[in-house]
């Protein structure tokens, strides 16, 4: 590419690592952010004396040689500053099911010795899972990952789906359930989801679990902090109205408030979807335009904030999921328990999070935050208070619980501009897995996409999906350079 001045959209953190990776590699970059504040969903909120989370409960791999530790590093933000390891006393999550229990332990070779403890009429098929695991995992550690992540044909075994591989190996349902719960952390049924997105997810957590010291809003900053100090400039509070063209080229970016920022190219750190009417409708073939629009979303969530007393229910150091099976590794619904210290003294925070789809929300689609009513509080608090109940089940009964905030899928698409609010965005699944892939090469000059729906969901899969775009702009041997 020619030029050296880039605009980015959204300041996620999708769009801070795609900048602060091309501010290192010396463009001159602008992030543009409809918020007043920078972060996306890495940001927390206040509510009640409280901060708290919006997308980062827990994350993987941010040990010092592992995929998401490099790429912090080479970022240059501090791992230990943001973030404390979880699974220091052998469990990072308790899984619970109906008639059993499982606890996913830190380490790939701990992890098989628990499968074959939970499972010992299963130790063959066991055996050949974690071996598959560890070939993965050596893949992740590869520092040319960073670079050949985008690559779809280089690996092509790995985009095989689960549902064949469990199927092949006749495992059980039992088995095929805990197997299930990667997939369903990004919202991917076991039998749709690539085993390279099962076994990213899945070897992440194995190999170091982390979560925040602080707070979201803390990470959002350092990133924020980061960027600006390589000489990055950010415009907040001011969305983009339409990337404008220049002989058949995108060459910068009109505000909502008017003001135009030229461009030697644009980097959409936002979803595909919310991308298409900045552009003109001839812009895009139509064929390209009509395969983002039938992109199936993941499902979106409901997400409750409790406080309870610090005195009774102190931090737990592991997460709980309870989870329902409908057999073959279907997981029909459940609950994300994570029971944290808070900011607020003798207060801690319990967060429940459940599926919530986009649909059961649909008398509420066109209205904005604050305008929707009563009937649309009632609702979210009726939900709210059947999953604090069912919360009392999974943690004991709790002291003086108090709902301080319920978030939606609408609450979460007008605050980061996500198709159906969904928290992950365009469903990887194997049936679109290739369609998702065409979208890396935008048939527009100068026009690319960064961000969870490029590469992979989660916060690895954002980030690799920066790397993506800086390796298109830049090229992968200057790249490759920050990378030794």
């Amino acid at each position: 590419m020619d030029g050296k001045n880039i605009v980015i959209i959204g300041s996620g953190i999708g769009g801070l690592s795609t900048g602060i990776l091309l501010s290192i590699l010396n463009y001159n970059v602008t992030i543009v952010e409809k918020n007043p504040l920078a972060g996306g969903l890495m940001r927390t909120y206040r509510r009640s004396g409280i901060n708290c989370p919006v997308g980062v409960h827990y994350t993987g791999a941010l040990g010092n040689d592992e995929p998401l530790g490099r790429i912090f590093r080479l970022l240059g933000i501090n791992v230990h500053d943001l973030f404390e390891r979880m699974g220091q006393d052998g469990v990072i999550d308790r899984y619970i099911f109906d008639d059993f229990t499982f606890d996913l332990p830190p380490g790939i070779d701990v992890y098989e010795e628990e499968l074959k403890k939970a499972f010992p009429d299963e130790k063959a098929a066991i055996a050949v899972v974690a071996a598959n695991l560890r070939k993965f995992a050596r893949l992740l550690l590869d520092p040319s990952f960073l670079l050949n992540q985008g690559d779809l044909f280089r690996n092509i075994e790995y985009f095989d789906s689960m549902g064949d591989y469990v199927q092949k190996l006749n495992l059980s349902d039992n088995l095929r359930s805990v197997l299930a719960v990667p997939a369903y952390l990004i919202g991917v049924p076991l039998v749709e989801c690539p085993l390279i997105f099962h076994h990213m997810i899945l070897a992440g957590y194995l190999f170091s679990c982390w979560r925040l010291k602080d707070n979201g809003g803390k990470m959002a900053d350092v990133f924020v902090r980061r960027f600006t100090e390589l000489g990055g400039k950010l415009i907040l509070n001011d969305g983009a109205k339409k990337i404008f063209l220049k002989s058949g080229k995108a060459a910068g970016l009109q505000l909502e408030s008017g003001c135009s920022l030229p461009a030697d190219a644009v980097v959409a750190a936002i979803h595909p979807k919310t991308l298409l009417p900045l552009l003109p409708p001839e812009a895009l073939k139509k064929s390209y335009r009509q395969r983002i629009l039938e992109m199936e979303e993941t499902e979106g969530v409901i997400v409750v904030q409790v406080s309870v007393d610090a005195g009774t229910h102190q931090e737990m150091p592991y997460n709980i999921y309870r989870l329902h099976p409908g057999g073959k590794g279907i997981l029909k619904n459940g609950i994300f328990c994570q029971l944290r210290r808070s900011n607020s003294p003798g207060k801690s925070l319990l967060t429940i999070i459940t599926k919530s789809l986009y649909d059961d929300w649909n008398k509420w689609k066109n209205t904005k935050p604050g305008e929707r009513g009563l009937e649309y509080e009632e609702k979210k608090l009726r939900i709210a208070q059947d999953l604090l109940l069912a919360s009392d089940k999974i943690l004991g009964k709790l002291t003086t619980p108090c709902i301080i905030d319920v978030f939606t899928p609408l609450t979460l698409r007008d605050y980061v501009n996500c198709a159906e609010g969904s928290c992950y965005g365009l469903m990887h699944s194997s049936s679109q897995l290739l369609k998702i892939a065409s979208l890396n090469n935008v048939p527009l000059p100068g026009l690319y996409l960064a961000g969870q729906n490029v590469v992979a969901p989660g916060v690895l899969g954002t980030t690799l999906g920066s790397f993506n775009a800086a390796s298109k702009i830049a090229g992968a041997e200057h790249l490759a350079k920050i990378l030794q």
